[in-house]
């Protein structure tokens, strides 16, 4: 004698066990996802010594030494992206920890982005894609020292902390 089951009673069966084994799949994922995804990217730290200069000349590794100027009667442009409320890729970010008595300005990808004073910090923001940064301290007699050009992988949202020693 052959055991039948009644179709809608097969059906009945096999969306219960469908069901408990999205729910298990799905509480597997919650847990996994408590554990490493809310936990905020961790800080990779680079330490960096400075070089000398070998003289005047040159420095090839900037591009424009131009620091910001405002013009009083400039029309003003159009936020960016990240400033209007439209959202696109976005780079690393690098805080630059200045552990020296000296000033250093700061370049990304060859750029002037700034200057951190001594014993200070600052953050610069290279793109996407990886970037040179490059830092320089000017003296008076015309010599400078030097860190980099340091390449950074930026991947999205990661967070290094650059530091630059005497």
């Amino acid at each position: 004698m052959k055991f039948k089951i009644n179709p809608i009673l097969q059906f009945a069966i096999a969306f219960v066990i469908a069901l408990l084994v999205g729910v298990g799949y799905t509480y597997a994922q919650d847990d996994a996802m408590k554990k490493t995804d809310t936990q905020a990217p961790t800080k990779q730290v680079i330490k960096a010594a400075a070089q000398s200069s070998r003289g005047g000349g040159a420095d090839p590794n900037i591009k424009s030494d131009a620091k910001p100027v405002n013009d009083p009667n400039a029309k003003t442009p159009p936020p960016p992206p990240e400033k209007s409320g439209q959202r696109g890729a976005r780079g690393c970010s690098v805080d630059v920890n200045n552990m020296t008595a000296w000033f250093v300005d700061i370049y990304s990808n060859g750029i002037y982005v700034g200057t951190v004073g001594p014993w200070g910090n600052g953050w610069t923001y290279p793109p996407l894609v990886g970037s040179a940064v490059y830092g320089r301290a000017n003296f008076t007699d015309g010599t400078w020292k030097y860190w980099g050009p340091r390449q950074f992988v930026c991947a999205q949202g990661g967070i290094y902390s650059w530091q630059l020693t005497p």
